[in-house]
C-alpha cells in the first residue's frame, strides 16, 4: 500500500510517498509563492525517481490549512484531481499537524504556529500524553500577541516556521478523515476578507 503526502500551506512544500512501513521520498522545499510552479514537478521528481505512477498510491492525504490561500488551492486541486481520475481515497489533515508531525513521538503540549498576514498566526495547540494525541485547541485565526499571552503559562512547545518537523508516519497515522464527496471538499482557509 503507497500514500502520497501533500502539503503547501506555508512557504514549505512538502511532498512524501510512503510504500508500506518504508518512507521511500521525501522532498521539503522553501518555495515562497510559487508553489503552483514546484508542487507538480516535484512529485514527477518523485513518480521518476522510484518508476511509479499516480496510479500506483492506493491513498492520497492532503494537507487542507489552514495556510497560505494559493497553496491550498494548489494543493487541494491536485490531490482532488489525482483522487477523482483514478479514483484514489482520498484523506484530509490539518496542515498545522503536517508541519508539527515530527514532535509527536515525544509526550509534551505543543503550540503550533503559521504566519498568516497583518500580525495574525494560524494556530493549533496539541498535546501527546503516553503516546496519546488530543487536541487542546482546533484551528485558529488569532492575533499573535493574543496568542502569546494565551499560551504564556502552559508550559507549550512552540513550533514556528524555524522548527517545522515533519513525519510521513504521523501523518498517515492522524489523516483519518476519508473524502466521501470530493466535490464539496474546500480548503480550511480560516481567514476572513480584510484581515
Amino acid at each position: 500500500m503507497r500514500t502520497m503526502i501533500i502539503d503547501t500551506s506555508t512557504s514549505f512544500l512538502y511532498v512524501a510517498f510512503v510504500d508500506e512501513k518504508k518512507e521511500i521520498f521525501q522532498k521539503l522545499l522553501k518555495t515562497p509563492n510559487n508553489h503552483s510552479e514546484n508542487l507538480l514537478n516535484v512529485i514527477k521528481e518523485g513518480l521518476n525517481e522510484h518508476r511509479l505512477e499516480v496510479k500506483d498510491f492506493s491513498k492520497i492525504i492532503v494537507g487542507i490549512g489552514p495556510g497560505s490561500y494559493t497553496g491550498l488551492r494548489v494543493s487541494t486541486i491536485i490531490a482532488k484531481m489525482f483522487a477523482w481520475t483514478l479514483n484514489i481515497p482520498l484523506y484530509t489533515i490539518s496542515s498545522l499537524d503536517v508541519i508539527a508531525s515530527g514532535y509527536y513521538h515525544i509526550d509534551g503540549k505543543y503550540a503550533i504556529t503559521s504566519v498568516a498576514k497583518k500580525d495574525y498566526l494560524y494556530t493549533r495547540i496539541v498535546e501527546i500524553r503516553k503516546g496519546k494525541y488530543s487536541v487542546l485547541a482546533d484551528d485558529c485565526f488569532v492575533l499573535a500577541e493574543d496568542f502569546i499571552k494565551q499560551i504564556k503559562e502552559g508550559g507549550y512547545q512552540i513550533i514556528d516556521e524555524k522548527s517545522f518537523k515533519f513525519s510521513a508516519f504521523k501523518i498517515i497515522e492522524l489523516a483519518q478523515n476519508e473524502v466521501i464527496d470530493l466535490k464539496a471538499l474546500v480548503p480550511n482557509y480560516l481567514r476572513k476578507a480584510n484581515t
